[in-house]
């Protein structure tokens, strides 16, 4: 389904190197993984036990694979276009992509806070490891290192790095290191990273209960919270580009159930030989503080803020897009960016804002169920749209109808179960944004209820622009031909050949050049020649343009239109003529004349290609008029045709 109104997003420049399935996977595995070190596996086995535990990360990534599946599909059918809100535009309809748009910035800013306050947790965890406080060794103190830490976050968001695909490499290989320290402290029985619990005390909501299965499922699912990250990258991708996000998506699944399955085996253990492990208990604690409370808990941080800064740019370029939507006029003063890339500097600071009050809430095990609720929403949302996709084009390389309808309802009802008031809230931000969006589309049609035709032009000077300040890594070999084919419908098959290559795909022009002078009369005769070539090329289906112009010399003629014919990238580079049948008849001025426009070729460094068609040639005038009249009394066809 294409979008019914377009967006007056502007172009936002991005990196002339596109991304591999590598540099996806990492910016998608990082949160998922980021995430493992934050949850009490041991707890959550005890709680819930193995077998629900196992179905818990089974259903999550479920959840996740298939989400990301359908995401795969929209990049790899729209991977022109930049960011999370054109792309859904090009995707869906102008209402729903919009207000999803409004649902999953939610989302992300949600996940924001939540990372904040994670990493703000870890270093309360090293500050008591040492017997530090700053106020009240409680939710105050995370307040404040979680404040501490999105100043840092928004700092990072606004410097540019172009070391940022090495950082991340580099905090990511820590990541995999700590967690298999976690693994192996709890092999091997030496001790295992729990991080400490914040007391409640001044905390605006108390923690849930730790034996309730939904909190259990809420500490676990924002592990699935990169199903739909990929659409937020866009035309930096390469076509390989969407293997990352599923490769990231199996490898967190595997983290997490080797994570459970171990955490199983270390609680069989403990009941089993509780008895043998009196002897080491100082061993073991000395092992776990030196060895791995300290130093993933440091990981723990580097790994939520960067996470924290992935989020928060993107939360910032979609709320960005939104304020230049033509929809959403009144947050245009968002729209304005800065410097050449772009920063969305008034967005950074709003949402930075707005995220510093959410963390303040409390701590990962509270702000863990709003994102769990939020994301279960947004993914049941875009499921069921792909599902509605899919029954319309069943040729779309998504999920099976049934199993995205399937997801989308388990989503949903597991929303509705973790908090049905969270459900209700995000519920009413949707439709409420949907009806109003509907309420604008709506304003713009007509009084007999038919929508208002909208011109294509600001969309499509907007891609030419676009298309202009594409980068040169970027840049495709694409046939653009000059057909100097004169009246069309005189040549047909030289037409036909020429669009034969083309194909729709790449620029084709039919130039005709009018042997007369340049004056008042022969505009006029322009202008309707003109309109008689794009009239027959419509009728014939050819993905073509008519240029027309006048000139007394075929060869200046033909030199005029490789200079002025085409806008931008979209110019000729490729000249093609017919074979000049009866060469030998004609005067030596009509052959110089040929012999210039062949010439003309390539001094202005373009391809030429000669096409013949035997001795007849193309010239099918003499089988419409004869004598001046037309022939089988076609009138139609013979208007085309300049005598």
């Amino acid at each position: 389904m294409a979008s019914s109104s377009a967006s007056s997003e502007v172009s936002v420049p991005v990196s002339t190197g596109w991304m591999n399935w590598k540099d996806v996977f990492l910016q998608c595995v990082q949160p998922m993984i980021a995430v493992v070190l934050l949850l009490r596996f041991s707890s959550i086995v005890d709680e819930a036990g193995f077998t629900t535990t196992i179905l818990l990360v089974f259903f999550t990534f479920l959840v996740s694979l298939v989400t990301g599946w359908s995401a795969c599909t929209v990049v790899s059918r729209k991977s022109s276009e930049v960011g999370f809100v054109k792309t859904m535009l090009a995707y869906s309809s102008t209402e729903f992509a919009l207000s999803f748009s409004i649902v999953y910035m939610i989302c992300l800013l949600v996940a924001t806070s939540t990372f904040l306050t994670s990493a703000a947790e870890a270093v309360l965890h090293i500050f008591s490891t040492f017997s530090l406080e700053l106020l009240d060794g409680a939710t105050h103190d995370l307040r404040l290192v979680s404040s501490v830490l999105s100043l840092v976050t928004l700092g990072l968001c606004l410097v540019r790095s172009r070391n940022a695909r090495y950082a991340r490499s580099f905090i990511f290989a820590l990541t995999c290191i700590a967690i298999a320290l976690h693994l192996s402290s709890v092999m091997f029985r030496y001790g295992e990273y729990q991080l400490r619990r914040v007391s409640d005390r001044n905390a605006m909501i108390p923690s849930p209960p730790n034996d309730e299965i939904t909190t259990i499922f809420s500490q676990l699912f924002p592990a699935a919270m990169c199903g739909l990250t990929i659409l937020n990258i866009g035309s930096k991708l390469q076509n390989t580009a969407p293997r990352g996000a599923l490769i990231a998506i199996a490898v967190s699944a595997c983290f997490y159930g080797a994570a459970a399955m171990l955490d199983y085996v270390e609680f069989f253990a403990r009941t089993t030989n509780a008895t043998n492990m009196h002897g080491t208990n100082e061993y073991n604690e000395f092992l776990s503080y030196m060895y791995t409370t300290v130093p993933v808990a440091i990981v723990v941080s580097l790994a939520c803020v960067l996470s924290a800064v992935t989020t928060l740019k993107y939360t910032a370029v979609i709320l960005q897009s939104l304020g230049r939507s033509s929809q959403c006029r009144c947050i245009l003063w968002l729209s304005k960016g800065y410097s050449k890339r772009d920063i969305p500097i008034r967005c950074l600071f709003i949402l930075s804002t707005i995220q510093i009050l959410i963390s303040a809430i409390g701590s990962y095990d509270i702000l863990c169920i709003p994102i769990t609720v939020f994301y279960l929403f947004a993914y049941a949302l875009f499921n069921f749209y792909v599902f509605l996709v899919k029954l319309s084009d069943p040729d779309i390389p998504s999920p099976p109808t049934l199993l995205s309808l399937a997801i989308s309802g388990a989503c949903f009802l597991a929303s509705i179960y973790t908090n049905r008031h969270l459900a209700l809230l995000i519920a009413s931000i949707f439709g409420i944004s949907y009806c109003f969006l509907l309420y604008v589309i709506r304003q713009e049609t007509n009084e007999d209820g038919e929508e208002c035709a909208k011109s294509m032009y600001p969309t499509v000077l907007e891609q030419m622009h676009e298309l202009q300040q594409e980068p040169d890594s970027r840049r495709h070999y694409h046939p653009q031909i000059l057909l100097l084919s004169g009246s069309p419908a005189a040549r047909p098959g030289l037409v036909d050949f020429a669009h034969s290559i083309t194909r729709g795909k790449s620029l084709l022009i039919c130039g005709y050049i009018i042997p007369q002078n340049p004056c008042g009369r022969s505009y006029l005769l322009q202008l309707k020649i003109d309109k008689q070539i794009n009239d027959w090329l419509r009728v014939r289906e050819v993905n073509a343009f008519g240029a027309a112009i006048c000139c007394t010399r075929q060869a200046q003629g033909a030199n005029i239109l490789l200079q002025t014919a085409g806008l931008g990238r979209l110019r000729p580079n490729i000249l093609m003529v017919g074979f000049k049948t009866g060469w030998e008849k004609q005067s030596k001025e009509v052959i110089s004349e040929y012999y210039g426009m062949l010439s003309n070729a390539f001094d202005k460094q373009v391809g030429l290609i000669v096409f013949r068609n035997d001795i007849s040639g193309f010239d099918v005038t003499s089988s419409i008029r004869k004598n001046g009249a037309p022939i089988n009394d076609d009138e139609e066809l013979a208007d085309y045709v300049d005598r």
